[in-house]
C-alpha cells in the first residue's frame, strides 16, 4: 500500500469518526431538544426547523458552497479537497435517524452535546481537512490572525444565535449558547492540548555531556545559546530545546542525573513552527 493511499485512509478515518460524533450530537440531542447547532450546521438547522424545504444533509451541503469557495482562496487546495470529502461524509452522516436519549434535563443535554461535538470537531481538525462550514472560517481566522479554533467558533456563532432570537424561544437559544461554549472549550482542549509543546532552557557545567545525551540518545533537537553569569561573569552555554509536554519529566530526570546542580526552566510554547518540533496544524 502506497504512502498516499495510507495518508488518504488515515485522514478519511479521522473525518468519518469526527463526523459521526458531530452527527450523533445533532440527531440525538440538538434536534430532539429543539436546540440549534453551531456555525453552518446551526444555520442549516435554522432553515430546516422553520421550513423543512429540503433534507438536513442536502441543506448543509448547499449552505457550504460560498464558504467553500472562500476557503479555496485563503487556505489551499489540499485543505479544500479533504474538506470536500469531509463535508460529503458529514452530510451523509446527517441522514442517520433521530434517536432520543433518555435525558430530560436540557442543561445536561446541552453540555453532553457540546462535549460530543467538540470532540468530533477536534478529531476532524487533526486531519488535512474539516467537515466544512464554520470550521473552514475558524481555520481561516487561525491562519490569518492566530485566533484559536474554539475562539473562532464562538465569534462565528454570534451571528447564528442573534438570528435565532427572532425565530426560537429565548430559553432554547440560551441552552444552545451553553452547547456552543462547551463545544468550543472541548475543541480547544483536545486539539491544542494534544499538540502542546514546552520550551526548556538548561544551564549546566556538564553541558557537553548533556548535549550528547539529549541529541544522540533521545533525539531531541537542541540549540546552544551564549550565556554569561550576571554576578560572576562566567561564560556558560545555555541548552535550548522544544519538546513534547509528555517528554518534560524524562528531560528533567536526565538533567538531574547528569548534574544535580543544573538550572532548568520550563516555559509554555503553544505556537511552534518547525519540521520536527512544530505543533502547527496540517493545513
Amino acid at each position: 500500500m502506497t504512502k498516499k493511499i495510507k495518508t488518504f485512509l488515515y485522514n478519511t478515518l479521522l473525518l468519518a469518526l469526527g463526523s459521526l460524533l458531530c452527527a450523533i450530537s445533532v440527531k440525538t440531542i440538538l434536534i430532539p431538544f429543539g436546540f440549534l447547532s453551531s456555525g453552518v450546521t446551526g444555520l442549516s438547522l435554522l432553515i430546516y426547523s422553520r421550513w423543512q424545504v429540503l433534507p438536513l444533509g442536502l441543506l448543509y451541503f448547499l449552505v457550504n458552497v460560498p464558504v467553500f469557495i472562500l476557503g479555496l482562496k485563503l487556505v489551499g487546495l489540499r485543505f479544500i479537497s479533504y474538506t470536500a470529502w469531509g463535508m460529503a461524509i458529514y452530510s451523509a452522516m446527517l441522514f442517520i435517524p433521530e434517536i432520543s436519549l433518555p435525558i430530560n434535563d436540557k442543561l445536561l443535554g446541552a453540555m453532553i452535546a457540546g462535549g460530543i461535538s467538540g470532540t468530533g470537531i477536534a478529531i476532524m481538525l487533526r486531519s488535512y481537512g474539516t467537515a466544512g462550514g464554520s470550521e473552514i472560517i475558524s481555520v481561516m481566522l487561525h491562519k490569518l490572525f492566530g485566533i484559536t479554533l474554539g475562539a473562532g467558533s464562538l465569534i462565528i456563532n454570534v451571528t447564528v444565535l442573534t438570528a435565532s432570537l427572532f425565530l426560537f424561544p429565548l430559553e432554547n437559544v440560551l441552552y444552545t449558547l451553553v452547547y456552543i461554549v462547551v463545544s468550543a472549550k472541548v475543541t480547544d482542549t483536545i486539539f491544542h492540548g494534544i499538540s502542546s509543546r514546552r520550551a526548556a532552557m538548561i544551564i549546566s557545567a556538564n553541558w557537553r555531556e548533556l548535549l550528547e545525551e539529549i541529541t544522540t540518545k533521545n533525539k531531541w533537537q537542541v540549540t546552544l545559546l551564549y550565556g554569561k553569569g550576571g554576578f560572576h561573569g562566567a561564560e556558560n552555554p545555555v541548552l535550548y530545546s522544544v519538546v513534547n509536554r509528555s517528554s518534560i519529566p524524562s528531560l528533567k530526570a536526565l538533567v538531574k542525573e547528569k548534574d544535580p546542580g543544573a538550572f532548568i526552566t520550563i516555559m509554555d510554547a503553544p505556537d511552534v513552527t518547525g519540521e520536527s518540533a512544530g505543533n502547527q496544524p496540517h493545513w
